[in-house]
């Protein structure tokens, strides 16, 4: 649990680091934290720590944050990661995105903004900020899909329904009445019918298909 687990900043700006550890204690109080301020110390810091959420800049001294969510989706594939970032443009979201990332917010923002973006992860929304979701939503958009294209089964329809509303796995498989695996099954279904790669992505489809308010 993010409230009471431990989490990692990696920010090489000290101002940066500080104010990213203030907007994650007022949002967790209980949570410790790990910081890095390079790709090398948030690699140590992984290899000897199991995060139950991570902060991560893109551009670090030493390397690229990207590698860094990727590794952590590896070895530690229940680690919520979020990008905080000041670049706000496509080719960053996205390449984000697809490496693991289940959030992208902008560290310019005012701290209750990023903090309800913090606490929104516990309901499983993905912490995107409101000008990363119309990007995301006009992205969707262009891509000129309705939902009969996709072809998805009636079960794969419900799933994506109550995912998309902020229900967990498992609550979408005790309201279904099946099991935990199979609705995990489902999920990946979906990730590849939609040609998508996180619950981020998910929401904001099931967003743009009139299918979540």
């Amino acid at each position: 649990m993010y409230s009471s687990g431990l989490a990692l900043i990696v920010e090489d700006n000290p101002d940066a680091r500080e104010w990213l550890g203030k907007c994650l204690s007022e949002a967790f109080p209980a949570c410790q934290i790990e910081s890095a301020d390079s790709y090398a110390a948030a690699t140590a810091l992984i290899g000897k720590h199991r995060f139950s959420l991570a902060l991560i800049d893109l551009r670090l001294p030493d390397g690229n944050g990207l590698d860094l969510i990727k590794l952590l989706r590896t070895v530690n594939v229940e680690c919520q990661v979020v990008v905080a970032t000041i670049y706000d443009d496509d080719k960053n979201l996205f390449a984000a995105l697809k490496a693991g990332a289940q959030g992208y917010i902008l560290k310019d923002q005012d701290k209750d903004k990023i903090i309800s973006h913090l606490l929104g992860l516990q309901h499983d929304r993905p912490a995107l900020s409101a000008a990363t979701s119309k990007r995301l939503i006009s992205h969707f958009n262009q891509q000129g899909n309705d939902l009969t294209d996709y072809k998805l089964t009636a079960r794969e329809h419900e799933v994506l329904v109550m995912l998309s509303k902020g229900y967990t796995i498992e609550e979408t498989a005790d309201a279904l009445k099946i099991a935990v695996e199979t609705v995990r099954g489902y999920v990946k279904s979906l990730y590849s019918k939609l040609n998508i790669n996180n619950r981020a992505e998910l929401t904001l489809v099931a967003v743009r298909l009139g299918l979540a308010s």
